[in-house]
């Protein structure tokens, strides 16, 4: 009840604008009742970006285990459940790198729910597909060879921080463009990493 208060909070507030107090009232529930549930302000939040990670990315199913490695890749690169604010994704991850070095938890929590834990999947299954001979790493930790694939499928963020609307689709063409951008990527990369 609570992360639902705060996701709903950041479809209409800036992230330096949503307070304890702001998501108790959002919740129901007295400031008092909320520290008893969240120590702080960047503990609460660390979590609902957690939560929001856990529902973007997912690891693979028992029944994709199987699957040729660029089925089991594609699957987890795929964006899952889109976040209720994700046009201002952006402005909202401006606002966590502005708050990090006050409010470094929620950074952390950010990326090692979002990013990171995407980096472990693929890795996961990267150091998987070396081991059974489906691909070769070239002397690269799985861990590295993973980090590689999502900055292609992901590509530079830094210019979507630097530059607002400087790329702005509509929804079904920019998931149409992601979902191409990640195809290709991920057969360049196989292609890297093929078994020659």
């Amino acid at each position: 009840m609570v992360l639902d208060a705060v996701g709903e909070l950041l479809l209409h507030c800036r992230l330096e604008d949503i307070s304890m107090s702001g998501i108790a009232r959002k919740a129901g529930m007295s400031k008092r009742t909320l520290y008893t549930i969240f120590a702080s302000r960047e503990e609460l939040l660390g979590a609902t970006f957690a939560r929001i990670g856990q529902r973007i990315f997912r690891p693979l199913a028992p029944d994709e285990r199987d699957l040729p490695l660029a089925e089991r890749l594609d699957k987890l690169l795929t964006v899952n459940e889109v976040p209720q604010f994700e046009q201002g994704a952006v402005e909202v991850l401006r606002a966590v790198i502005a708050e990090a070095p006050v409010h470094p938890g929620i950074a952390r929590q950010w990326d090692a729910e979002g990013r990171g834990a995407l980096i472990s999947y693929i890795s996961a299954e990267l150091a998987n597909a070396a081991q059974s001979g489906e691909a070769t790493l070239h002397e690269m930790s799985a861990t590295d060879a993973a980090e590689l694939l999502v900055d292609m499928v992901m590509g530079e963020t830094l210019h979507e921080l630097l530059v607002p609307n400087a790329r702005v689709l509509e929804p079904c063409l920019a998931r149409e463009d992601k979902q191409m951008r990640r195809r290709r990527a991920v057969r360049v990369f196989l292609e890297g990493v093929r078994v020659r």
